[in-house]
């Protein structure tokens, strides 16, 4: 038995010291035909000892900066941070949309109406309280916008709106409003120096600041009639020359009669300038009886596709293809998702709305079915937060003031596409002889134009992608190594299939199997417990049938 252990061990000397002395000719074959610098010299018979400890040191050192470069590359790349640049410094002005120009009088009623809103909304035998209730509803109403509502509520306590919680307010807003016919004077509105008639472009349409009318918009019923009827690339529509009385102009009148006698309200009207898609923007105020020049800037800005991979919230923008909540409202039916993300700060504050007062405002918002629209008496709870309404707070906001003021907060994020409208105004008063004969009368002329007729576009993209991830990596090895895609392919190549016939053509394989057999049998016999550890338990075990297997708690006779 010795005999044959000994045979075995010998048996396995050869089978190892064959298997290292194919490896060692492998590798010296490697060496020899390797693209990669310094690999030839590590096997080259003609160097002396050192001379190859040099070179070894030498691709260690090589192959460590390598390693310490990718991993600062690797990491640059991870961060994906983006950058802007200017994409292009003279873009026409004609290639974007010309802006939607809005109107809004600070007096919200048309007083000169009452009688005929009270045979219209009120019944018939309406008792002397609803009347009375009536009026005071239309005071609150004459101010009402959503960012300020300056009645108290203690003070409208007092008031029992109740009993004309059967009035819609939204109809009731729109019949009371100054309409077209009522504000703009008539031949005075112009388009790129053509005439038009004021009331065929300017349509009513819902803001945050109440139904204001809109020129060149895309929302209203009115301006969806536009589109249709002039098609798509000639509506909303686009300017091409900058300058004054280049763009819109027009001319409005007040009269006294639409105020509420003894009204606090001001004479002042509001300019907003928006996006053709965008219900509500920030106003302008401007005052009665001067000429307002506002001068607009647009700006550009694209976000390549090669910053999908990071998430919005990083990039701060949505594309348009991607999944954005919209709160309660429930217009992702009615508009494009372009339109959708330009009024993500409407949707969020109609949120916050139906939050704190369980209803929505139609005078304010689009039209929503999932919740009921509020009534008169609703108005006390809009004047109990108009602190929360009047005010937008930014996410990160409290960490920079000691006093947290309350808002809502709106983690709204703008289109990758984003087109923007920077503007200017110049407010001038009027001549003398351009002033109305009658003090009851209040003129406003407005132009709006482009400041300049070239526009600057934004490009924003990744500031280390992919491809520059790839040549980054390229220069690297080609530096240090020499090496390049193709030195790679070899590498892998040599070390597996190259590796694998090399054995093959050299008949290791039939020893290998022949191991393996030999291995797999003297498991066998291990599980079947006829091989032992001590010569004098061998012959017993030989005496139990081989095709028994050992249980591993019983039959304990060998040594293991």
């Amino acid at each position: 038995m010795v005999k044959v252990a000994n045979a075995a061990n010998a048996a396995d000397k050869d089978v190892d010291k064959s298997f290292m002395k194919l490896v060692r000719n492998y590798f010296r074959y490697y060496c020899e035909r390797s693209t990669i610098h310094c690999v030839r010299y590590l096997y080259d018979a003609q160097l002396h000892n050192v001379e190859r400890l040099i070179w070894s040191m030498l691709l260690i050192t090589s192959v460590t900066l390598c390693c310490s470069f990718y991993l600062l590359v690797a990491e640059r790349y991870g961060t994906q941070k983006l950058q802007t640049v200017i994409e292009d410094s003279q873009y026409p002005v004609f290639h974007v949309q010309f802006p939607a120009v809005g109107v809004c009088t600070d007096n919200r009623i048309n007083w000169s109406k009452l009688e005929a809103a009270k045979a219209q909304f009120l019944p018939a035998n309406a008792s002397e309280d609803i009347v009375e209730a009536f009026g005071t509803l239309l005071r609150y109403m004459e101010t009402l916008r959503f960012d300020n509502f300056e009645f108290s509520t203690s003070e409208m306590e007092d008031t029992n709106l109740e009993i004309v919680d059967f009035i819609p307010l939204t109809p009731l807003a729109n019949f009371l409003a100054l309409h077209c016919e009522d504000i703009l004077v008539p031949g005075s509105c112009k388009w790129r120096q053509t005439s038009f008639n004021c009331c065929d472009y300017f349509m009513m349409e819902k803001t945050e600041h109440g139904f204001c009318l809109v020129f060149n918009s895309e929302l209203s019923f009115g301006s969806q009639a536009i589109l249709e009827r002039e098609g798509s690339a000639f509506y909303p529509r686009h300017n091409a020359k900058a300058g004054q009385g280049s763009g819109l102009n027009f001319n409005l009148l007040l009269n006294d009669s639409f105020k509420r006698p003894d009204s606090s309200v001001t004479d002042n009207v509001f300019i907003m300038i928006k996006k053709p898609t965008q219900m509500t923007n920030v106003v302008y105020s401007i005052r009665p009886n001067t000429e307002t020049h506002v001068a607009v800037r647009p700006q550009m800005t694209r976000t390549d596709d090669t910053t999908r991979k990071v998430p919005p919230w990083r990039r701060n923008c949505h594309f348009k293809d991607e999944q954005v909540d919209f709160g309660i409202s429930d217009a992702a039916k009615r508009l494009k998702k372009s339109s959708l993300i330009s009024n993500c700060l409407t949707n969020c504050h109609e949120s916050y709305l139906v939050k704190l007062c369980n209803c929505s405002l139609p005078i304010f918002f689009l039209r929503n079915g999932k919740v009921k629209n509020c009534t008169a008496s609703s108005l006390r709870c809009i004047s109990r937060h108009n602190d929360i309404f009047g005010y937008d707070k930014h996410l990160e906001e409290d960490s920079y003031f000691i006093a947290n003021k309350p808002g809502m907060t709106c983690p709204c994020l703008v289109g990758c596409n984003l087109l923007e409208y920077f503007t200017s105004t110049t407010t001038l008063p009027l001549s003398s002889r351009e002033l109305p004969k009658s003090s009851a009368l209040k003129v406003f002329k407005v132009d709006v134009h482009y400041q300049v007729d070239m526009m600057i576009t934004y490009r924003t993209s990744l500031e280390f992608s992919s491809i520059d991830l790839i040549a980054n990596l390229g220069g690297i090895f080609g530096l240090f190594l020499g090496a390049s895609m193709v030195s790679g392919v070899e590498l892998i190549y040599f070390l597996t299939v190259g590796f694998a016939l090399h054995l093959y053509d050299n008949n290791y394989y039939v020893i290998l199997h022949r191991n393996l057999k030999r291995q797999w049998a003297t498991a066998l016999r291990y599980l079947r417990n006829e091989v032992t550890h001590t010569h004098q338990a061998a012959e017993p075990a030989q005496a139990e049938s081989k095709s028994k297997l050992r249980h591993p708690l019983s039959h304990r006779t060998n040594t293991w």
